[in-house]
């Protein structure tokens, strides 16, 4: 009798990987060949881990955001779904998407409507949808209303995330 482990039927690998969509939280070698980068679609739980929980945890825990603007700004998210482009290479990637989630968090935004994906440093994708997006800079954030985009973030977010969000979205309102 022969007996293998759930763990085993589902495909699960140690490097994260279900074996049902091999582009998510994948990895690869970057350009200088000597560390691994996220490459595609990445979830949250790819930057909960090492390396990448080194710079994520700190930033998100040490982040907090402006509860006035949150109270103004979490009815706008109504609707709203939000794309982001990154690099973990990317010093400005690390500082902002960990915030970026925590406004998120902050907001009860759901995250099956956050869709992260990671670029090589060359600013390329495994799918090429970054040339579709029109991406250039990393961090960006895009913010869509019903499927169209109301605006975007991109490389940096002054005064912070959830003002820039707000100012967009109250925008896109009117």
């Amino acid at each position: 009798m022969t007996s293998s482990s759930a763990t085993e039927q589902s495909g699960y690998s140690a490097s994260g990987q279900t074996g049902l969509d091999l582009t998510r939280n994948r990895e690869e070698k970057n350009k200088a060949g000597n560390e691994n980068i996220l490459v595609g679609t990445t979830g949250r739980e790819a930057y909960e881990n090492a390396p990448y929980s080194t710079w994520f945890h700190p930033t998100y825990q040490r982040y907090q955001p402006n509860q006035k603007i949150m109270e103004e700004l979490q009815p706008l998210l109504e609707n709203v779904t939000v794309k982001a482009y990154t690099g973990s290479w990317c010093l400005d990637s690390q500082r902002d998407l960990p915030r970026f989630y925590k406004v998120l968090d902050f907001a009860r935004f759901p995250h099956a409507k956050f869709n992260v994906i990671s670029l090589r440093e060359d600013k390329s994708s495994l799918t090429g949808e970054e040339k579709r997006d029109s991406i250039t800079a990393v961090p960006t954030f895009i913010l869509l209303r019903d499927g169209k985009e109301v605006g975007r973030i991109v490389e940096s977010a002054y005064p912070t995330i959830e003002m820039n969000m707000l100012t967009i979205l109250k925008g896109a309102a009117k």
